[in-house]
């Protein structure tokens, strides 16, 4: 399975961020996962989670998100 997550696909819509991951299978399937929040960050982090409990990700990042 390859997963595509990249923050500057996070878009404002009306009075919310809506951030986006596609997830393509082995067989060609394609999956697009989408999360809203208050802010670009919020949406964002919403959609690290969300992938984290479809083991989509690993439970702790490597990269520094402070």
């Amino acid at each position: 399975m390859e997963l595509y997550v990249n923050s500057t696909w996070t878009e404002q819509y009306e009075n919310a961020y809506v951030a986006e991951a596609i997830a393509c299978s082995e067989n060609a399937t394609p999956a697009t996962i989408y999360t809203m929040g208050i802010s670009a960050e919020q949406a964002d982090a919403k959609l690290m989670d969300a992938l984290r409990e479809l083991k989509l990700m690993p439970e702790t990042s490597l990269k520094n998100e402070g």
